[in-house]
């Protein structure tokens, strides 16, 4: 219920203070607000709407009777006099100078009576408001809901059309309502042995077919087509009008032509979906069309995650079809753009030359640089990354382009506004056999539980609080045993690694309970996406009886920034195990500490590179600072990873980094066989 309050004009509080006692004490709920004057009662209604306003002993040169009743019609708030009744010339003078009701001083019961009615009218208005407002939202959602409904509807009175639906536009092949304002149902239809007029004279008495009538209708262009129509009693604008429901005979072919156009189209921007895009990727990898060289450019716009925060959804879908017809305006026919998640474009593009399809990279940035996007009373710019993905022999898949692309992007990402080419490393693995052999590997590994922990003991400085111990997965092989950094990233892109955290987790639980430790498990980034693994984790952790709070799940903060919503569900979702959440690979870039705004995360892992040969690397120095300030304000603790010697101790140490790992511990290393 909304606060009510009354206005009471006296010389005095006091007056004020018995009315506010007496209300109250009638269980009546009512603010009583005291003024003096008639600046204080303008400053008053400024503020709040009172149900009345008391005109009780006032000072006629403080707050002249008058200027009361002015403010008092000014604000459309009654106005009474509080008075005595044995002063009739007093009152009289009062009322010879505005018109206003009377409550009688020696009537306290009339005073309560009055107000209780004046706070039954304000919550009687109040509701009729809510009440009006909630009919105007709901006819404006069957407003939307009528443009937007697929079925042909228009609404008619007298025999012409007053309102016509974009389905309904659309069957006849016009562009506005105004284009068939003054067109007569009885020019564009074709009933047949029906009487057309007498039927639409029907109408108005209330008379309408219970059954569809079959017609023919001749579109404003001369072709026509056969339709059912029924009809219905309905209101527009106050008028009561007839809805008429077109259904095309050849209806049921059009449906399922549409039906199978969505399962290709992105609903918002009508470009192609992801399934569409990857199958027609899946065409160029398996056999190519024409000479040339092929790409696929992924696209995302700059600072998304902070636009999202910023605006509504309804803005940011506006902006998302924007930003989709710009790119559709930069490419050439036969080029084909799609929306392949939220916030993200691919294009597959082919022109004779690499030099050509990196030119059509630019033309897309410059075309984001220079556009202005105006929705509602937002106008905004918005640059992008992109990063570019070359089909060429050597690549595997459909998806392992795009992830290149992906991986090429979020390099563009981190500075903005620019375009990036992917360049594979020249490693023993970059070559189609040499991938698909270890992927056979990786296969083999998973089929003969190949997959191993190792125990890495991470040293508090200042020997205090629980010991952390971090669990490091490596795989067994032929010739030596792989950690990984040989077979993680394929393992992700090939969505293997999902498997394998799955097969480590069990066996490495068991082995906690009976320890005291913190533990860090790594886990891939097919686990942050995978919307069961949450549940499957949680039925672990009972299962083995580990207590939640000592498991901490680790990810890489390129995983976190290129997964941040599942990254979000999976720490809520664990949170209530008591399970935290821990950032490897952490780097001082601003996108990078930004994460600590959206994650609720416990540890942070230095990247490996910023712990090189700190001790005479000053620019090294400033970025772990430059971390360990924004974990602090987040109430995160840093740990400095794979440090080789105790003289970068003291530097960290400085920079204010406790926990640390590394080769010079390797003696606290234990290796788990699962």
């Amino acid at each position: 219920m909304h606060s009510v309050s009354l206005l009471v004009t006296d010389r005095s509080p006091e007056s004020a203070e018995h009315i506010n006692s007496l209300l109250r004490n009638s269980g009546i709920k009512v603010h009583v607000i005291h003024t003096r004057t008639s600046v204080e009662v303008k400053r008053s209604l400024d503020h709040d709407s009172p149900v009345l306003i008391l005109y009780a002993d006032a000072d006629e040169s403080d707050a002249p009777l008058e200027e009361i009743n002015v403010l008092a019609d000014a604000f459309n708030v009654p106005l009474a006099l509080f008075s005595r009744m044995d002063e009739p010339e007093k009152l009289a003078r009062a009322l010879s100078k505005t018109a206003c009701f009377v409550i009688s001083a020696e009537r306290e019961d009339l005073l309560m009576d009055s107000v209780s009615r004046l706070i039954r009218n304000c919550e009687n208005d109040r509701n009729s408001e809510a009440r009006e407002q909630r009919l105007e939202e709901l006819e404006h959602r069957y407003d939307l809901l009528l443009d937007s409904s697929r079925d042909a509807i228009a609404y008619i009175h007298e025999g012409l059309h007053v309102y016509a639906n974009r389905a309904y536009l659309e069957a006849l092949r016009v562009n506005h309502d105004s284009d068939i304002a003054g067109l007569s149902l009885l020019e564009m239809i074709d009933a047949g042995e029906t009487n057309l007029k007498s039927l639409l004279k029907g109408f108005a008495k209330g008379s309408f077919p219970a059954d569809a009538l079959p017609v023919r209708v001749k579109r404003p262009d001369g072709s026509d087509f056969e339709a059912n129509l029924v009809f219905s009693p309905a209101r527009f604008d106050g008028e009561d009008c007839t809805q008429m429901m077109m259904q095309r005979r050849d209806a049921a072919n059009e449906l399922a032509a549409e039906i199978e156009r969505l399962r290709f189209t992105d609903p918002l921007t009508q470009l192609h979906n992801r399934k569409a895009f990857i199958d027609e990727l899946e065409a160029w990898v398996s056999g190519g069309r024409g000479e040339g060289t092929a790409a696929v450019l992924y696209i995302e716009p700059d600072g998304f995650d902070e636009l999202q925060d910023e605006l509504n959804v309804e803005v940011i879908d506006a902006v998302i079809t924007d930003l989709a017809g710009v790119i559709r305006g930069c490419l050439a026919e036969g080029d084909i753009p799609a929306r392949i998640n939220d916030r993200g474009f691919a294009v597959l593009a082919h022109r004779p030359t690499a030099a050509e399809l990196e030119s059509v990279a630019q033309k897309i940035l410059a075309g984001y640089r220079g556009h202005l996007v105006e929705v509602g009373d937002h106008s905004l710019t918005v640059s992008c990354s992109i990063g570019l993905s070359n089909v060429g022999r050597l690549v595997v898949n459909s998806v392992e382009i795009i992830a290149r692309a992906r991986k090429a992007q979020a390099e563009a990402a981190a500075n903005g506004d620019q375009v990036v080419v992917f360049r594979p490393q020249l490693t023993a693995v970059a070559s189609v056999n040499g991938e698909q052999q270890w992927l056979e590997r990786v296969r083999d590994a998973l089929s003969n539980h190949d997959f191993y922990s190792v125990q890495q003991s991470i040293i508090d400085l200042d020997g205090e609080g629980v010991q952390l111990v971090e669990n490091i997965t490596y795989m067994r092989g032929e010739s030596g045993d792989h950690g990984p950094g040989d077979f993680q990233e394929l393992a992700d892109r090939s969505d293997l690694a999902g498997a394998i955290d799955r097969q480590i987790i069990p066996g490495l639980l068991k082995t906690l309970v009976e320890s005291d430790e913190r533990h860090i498990i790594n886990i891939s980034s097919n686990s942050i996406i995978d919307y069961a693994f949450p549940g499957w984790f949680a039925e672990q952790v009972k299962s083995t009886c580990v207590e939640g709070s000592r498991v901490i799940l680790q990810i890489t903060a390129q995983s976190a920034l290129s997964n941040l919503r599942p990254a979000q569900r999976l720490a809520k979702e664990l949170s209530s195990l008591g399970c935290r959440v821990a950032i490897s690979m952490f780097d001082a870039e601003r996108r990078t500490c930004q994460l600590l705004e959206h994650l609720d995360v416990a540890y942070v892992k230095l990247h490996p590179a910023l712990t090189e040969e700190l001790t005479a690397n000053a620019k090294h120095q400033e970025a772990v600072r430059k971390i360990v300030e924004a974990a602090e304000a987040h109430g995160v603790a840093v740990i400095a990873d794979e440090v080789t010697n105790t003289s970068s101790l003291a530097v960290l140490w400085q920079c204010g980094v406790k926990l640390i790992a590394g080769a010079f511990l390797r003696e606290t290393t234990q290796v788990l066989a699962q």
